[in-house]
């Protein structure tokens, strides 16, 4: 079928209350033409109120109607469509608004610009810069606030125009002026606003100082040292920031001597100073950080010292260290507490000392110590877990985890644990001999797995015999699976599935046909998960009857087993499930058939794209995406399917409409190019991301993208809310052939100064050149709980998961509250409700 890197099985702790999705299956157009109606109303308000309905679609379906809306005899109504075009950026109202910067009323004219500046073509452009010279102060700073928005997207030529109004009569105007050249971010803007440093406002000169800061450019630092004798504190303390965030390093004697004062801005000085230790210049560093350092001994000053360490980062390890060898003065638990959150291998062999000298918490030592993640670290903590006192032991414990890596070296004294007084140590014992894979402690664990150990222990062990993956294990596990509680019956399916040894076949038949209540279907679970890859008549009829008769949560894990076992003789009994079965069962034969690979489900899968539940659509269309995959079913997806995909990713209910995305982009359907430029504007962002990352699969495959569907994607790395679209949108830049400058700049703008780190490195790696996407040759299975409750399963509710390749899958849990696949990328996955959208 295809092969496997690893098998991969994640629980996830996430809180319910994902969003209800009924609502998004309506068709767009139909509820479109319904709101329009209103615009014909004679009473204004209805005429509003149909506007503000209006917005809330597709721009792309909306725009005839809007723009007729715009030229309404009643402001409120006319304004209402300007502001909707402006959120769709619809360039075919620009020639309407800037006939508006001509009105007699200010406030249509105040309008006007702010839609322009979302819209940002460039007549847009030019007819903004003429408005920063309105009468009315007003309407010039929502010139300045405009064009500053084009420029956040890349578009230089406003900063000149910008740079202007720091001339301007009034002080409200310059202000804007000066935040948006802050936030633009030229450097052409540095001399202007140094000028500004002797501005008659108080609020202009303090604004200037802010921006100079921002603007990196370190031609300011002489005036901003010239500052620190100011006689306004407000404007010193400003500087003081200002020449932090520029690095100067030649202010570093001037800010060591306001940090050893009694002055004001002395926490201001300490943070610059570590600030300008980070950029780890040969002389500066030192002489701040040790400063730095040396300031955590006076109480007065130890929190703003504390905070500037964290700021320098790495470079203050040194001087830290420095302090516990006794080179100089500080605070050794502040010290300690710092390395602990660096996690830096250069202070082991100092926490290990400071381990003897006493002086800090043994706690805190051994934590910093597991934040080195350094191997010879772990045997002087190792010696800690016998010690007498309770609290050091556990202390020990909890550290040795990240220290341990697969280091078999530990396991006969955490073997030894596992008899200790306190349970929680207990618990860790066990925990930690499954993640070295400690074969030698195989029977002390199943000692621990019988109902004289209490539930949270025998769960750690079930798991930990789980992880290390031997046979032995295996009769403790078929009796806890057998027994339970129901806790333990899901722990033990998950270890035999780790396991995975196919002598467990027939015992585990006998309990899917024995067992009652949820122990069945985990039971049906594992008897797929030791069969995966296997082919095995017999069972594979056993589990379609079961698909075909059984209750639905055990119906649906013996579908899951099919898809396991990789035998694509079990498709008749799918097809037929997809066609007449319940909506749970359609959904889960639905995804099986794509799992297996049967090309010829296409026809049957189409036809469920038509069902009005979106859990069964939606998996039809992920199914057609699982097909599209492989070259075998492209051009059968492509033929028979595609129309339909791209009508759905359009107007499909929400998970349908992700899904449907998704897979024009694996079937690389040249034709829905068109179609996938729009949807990267579409309202839903897990639609845009979708669409970006098929724009991106579409041009590694070969495709010349029109230059429409690039300049969408230079537009949306810049402007989409959603960090996911803009690293997707990236990633698309990336594998544009021939990249054009503009797309060059937006990505080189991204990767210095997106506010997501995520967007920061998809853009930097976009430059670098295309990545190979990791293959989906793993299982997973992701467990959904309510983490406000005991962990009770999340049925049926909307998800999405997200791989390393960046697709994003829109799922519903199944009866059992699980996510399953057979075919995952490696690396790892996010995995959030519905109602995180707004926020991914």
């Amino acid at each position: 079928m295809f092969g496997r890197v690893a098998s991969v099985l994640f629980a996830l702790a996430v809180s319910a209350g994902a969003a209800a999705a009924g609502d998004w299956g309506f068709d767009w157009v139909g509820r479109i033409d319904r709101d329009a109606k209103g615009l014909d109303a004679d009473d204004a308000k209805t005429r509003q109120a149909a506007v503000d309905a209006l917005r809330g679609y597709d721009p792309a379906l909306t725009k005839p109607y809007l723009l007729r809306a715009l030229r309404d005899d009643e402001d409120p109504v006319r304004l209402a469509a300007a502001r909707a075009l402006g959120a769709g950026a619809v360039a075919d109202a620009v020639p309407i608004l800037i006939d508006w910067l001509g009105e007699a009323d200010s406030r249509v004219r105040g309008t006007a610009a702010e839609v322009l500046g979302q819209i940002g073509t460039e007549a847009a452009t030019a007819a903004l810069v003429r408005t920063l010279g309105d009468t009315d102060p007003v309407v010039r700073v929502k010139a300045v606030a405009a064009l500053g928005a084009i420029g956040l997207r890349g578009d230089r030529s406003v900063v000149v125009p910008m740079i202007s109004r720091l001339a301007d009569d009034k002080t409200e105007v310059k202000r804007a002026a000066i935040e948006q050249l802050r936030a633009i971010g030229d450097r052409r803007a540095v001399v202007p606003l140094v000028g500004a440093f002797t501005d008659n406002s108080l609020e202009v000169r303090k604004a200037a100082v802010q921006a100079v800061g921002r603007l990196g450019d370190r031609a300011a630092v002489p005036a901003l040292m010239r500052l620190l004798g100011d006689p306004v504190p407000d404007v010193r303390g400003l500087a003081i920031a200002a020449l932090g965030e520029l690095g100067a390093v030649e202010a570093v004697d001037e800010l060591i001597q306001i940090l050893s004062s009694s002055g004001d801005h002395v926490a201001k000085a300490a943070f610059a100073l570590g600030q300008i230790a980070k950029l780890g210049d040969a002389e500066a560093s030192p002489l701040a950080v040790e400063a730095l350092v040396g300031a955590l001994a006076d109480a007065g000053q130890r929190e703003g010292a504390t905070e500037a360490l964290r700021a320098a980062g790495p470079v203050a390890v040194p001087a830290l260290v420095g302090h516990l060898d006794g080179r100089l003065p500080g605070d050794p638990t502040r010290a300690v507490k710092l390395l602990a959150e660096l996690g830096d291998a250069r202070a082991t062999d100092a926490l290990v000392a400071e381990l003897e000298r006493g002086r800090v918490a043994v706690a805190d030592v051994v934590a910093a110590l597991a934040r080195t993640r350094d191997p010879r670290a772990l045997i002087p903590v190792l010696r800690l877990i016998a010690s007498d006192d309770a609290a050091i032991r556990l202390a020990a414990m909890t550290a040795i985890g990240p220290l341990l890596g697969t280091d078999p070296r530990a396991a006969d004294a955490i073997v030894e644990r596992l008899g200790d007084d306190d349970e929680e140590l207990r618990v860790l014992a066990a925990e930690y001999l499954g993640q070295i894979g400690a074969r030698s402690a195989v029977e002390p664990l199943v000692g621990l797995t019988g109902p004289g150990s209490a539930l949270r222990l025998r769960r750690a062990a079930i798991d930990a015999l789980g992880g290390i993956g031997d046979a032995a294990a295996v009769p403790a596990l078929l009796a806890a699976l057998e027994s339970g509680p129901e806790p333990l019956q899901q722990a033990a399916a998950d270890a035999l599935s780790y396991v995975g040894d196919p002598g467990s076949a027939a015992a585990l038949a006998m309990l899917a046909d024995q067992l009652r209540g949820p122990g069945r279907h985990h039971a049906v679970r594992a008897w797929g998960a030791v069969l995966r890859d296997r082919r095995d008549g017999r069972a594979r009829a056993r589990l379609e009857e079961l698909a075909r008769t059984a209750p639905p949560a055990v119906a649906i894990a013996a579908v899951g087993a099919l898809a396991s076992m990789g035998d694509a003789a079990a498709a008749p009994t799918l097809l037929t499930l997809v066609a007449e079965g319940t909506p749970e069962r359609q959904r889960a034969a639905a995804w099986a058939l794509g799992e297996l690979g049967v090309v010829a489900a296409v026809p049957a899968l189409v036809t469920a794209l038509g069902s009005r539940d979106d859990r069964v659509a939606s998996a039809a269309a992920w199914a057609l995406g699982e097909l599209a995959a492989t070259p075998a079913g492209r051009a059968q997806v492509v033929q028979a399917a595609g129309p339909t995909l791209r009508r759905l990713a359009r107007r499909g209910a929400w998970a349908t409409a992700i899904d449907a995305t998704a897979a024009l982009g694996r079937a690389q359907i040249a034709d829905g190019v068109g179609d996938l430029a729009t949807l990267i504007f579409h309202r839903s962002a897990l639609v845009r991301a979708n669409a970006a990352w098929a724009l991106g699969a579409l041009a590694d495959a070969g495709v010349t993208l029109p230059a429409d569907a690039v300049q969408g994607l230079i537009r949306v790395i810049g402007d989409d809310t959603s960090p996911l679209v803009r690293a997707r949108a990236a990633r698309a830049l990336g594998a544009v052939a021939g990249r054009p400058v503009p797309a060059t700049t937006a990505l080189r703008t991204a990767a210095d100064a997106d506010r997501d780190p995520a967007v920061r490195a998809a853009a930097t790696a976009a430059l670098a050149g295309r990545a190979k996407a990791p293959a989906r040759d793993e299982w997973r299975v992701f467990y959904v709980v309510d983490a406000s409750t005991t962990d009770k399963p999340v049925r049926e509710e909307p998800y999405v998961v997200i791989g390393a390749d960046g697709l994003v899958w829109a799922t519903y849990t199944d009866l059992r509250g699980m996510v399953a696949t057979e075919r995952f990328p490696a690396g790892e996955a996010s995995v959030q409700p519905a109602s995180a959208e707004p926020t991914l």
